[in-house]
């Protein structure tokens, strides 16, 4: 059964982490949320992840904390 809560992503796209005006270049979406965890509490809170492609999607740390790596379960 599909979770709604879960956000299913490829955690291999390199990826932006951008906190407190500085940008944390990664080579996989799956480091830039390691870094993202290692913030203090407040500072994911304001912090994104931008997924470096073309019209890539800006992940914010609601949504952060829902990403789940691997294929999305058929329903």
């Amino acid at each position: 059964m599909n979770d709604p809560e879960k956000l299913y992503v490829d955690a291999s796209q390199p990826a932006t982490l951008h906190h407190a005006g500085l940008l944390v270049n990664c080579a996989t979406l799956q480091e830039a949320v390691i870094a993202w965890y290692k913030l203090t509490p407040d500072a994911r809170q304001h912090a994104t992840i931008e997924v470096n492609m073309p019209g890539g999607p800006v992940y914010t740390a609601k949504e952060i904390d829902r990403l789940h790596y691997g294929p999305k379960p058929k329903a």
